[in-house]
């Protein structure tokens, strides 16, 4: 049986994953054929979805997006997705197997406009696979700098500062 850590190398090849601007590696498997008009009246597809794998060490940077994000599980370790929501609140998602982590569930979901970030807290990787509805646009996507984070959320800097 080959390590994890190989399986990880070779999901990366077999997927051909590329590293993604928050953290880990990505590709983009779906794209609807059908539009819709976002509030402002931008048009844009009405959703989409990535393949997306993090090694252990690797983290997903705090950063929102204006799109519900739905996290799926589909092999390795287990994942903590810590949300920020917009009222401040802090909530911690475990993705994974719940037939061997009891705690974990096999899909989240993340709120629009919420901040979050994500860990690997068991095993050598994960690979994950996010849906958006609608569509991934860079344009909805922000990344945040830790100094943004601590001003704007000081009531959670032990959390942000796993991040940095």
């Amino acid at each position: 049986m080959q390590k994890e850590l190989d399986t990880a190398d070779i999901l990366i090849k077999k997927l051909n994953l590329a590293p993604h601007t928050e953290g880990g590696y990505f590709k983009r498997y779906y794209q609807s054929n059908k539009y819709i008009m976002k509030d402002d009246c931008v048009k844009c597809r009405a959703g989409s979805a990535i393949y997306y794998l993090l090694k252990k060490g690797q983290f997903s940077a705090w950063h929102s997006i204006l799109s519900d994000e739905i996290w799926h599980y589909y092999k390795g370790g287990l994942l903590e997705i810590y949300e920020i929501k917009k009222d401040s609140s802090l909530i911690c998602h475990k993705l994974g197997d719940s037939l061997i982590y009891n705690d974990a569930s096999y899909s989240a979901v993340i709120e629009s406009r919420s901040i979050f970030a994500a860990r690997i807290i068991e095993g050598e990787y994960i690979l994950t696979g996010c849906s958006l509805h609608p569509e991934f646009s860079y344009d909805d996507f922000i990344l945040y700098k830790k100094e943004e984070m601590l001003l704007k959320h000081p009531n959670h800097s032990d959390i942000i500062n796993m991040f940095y």
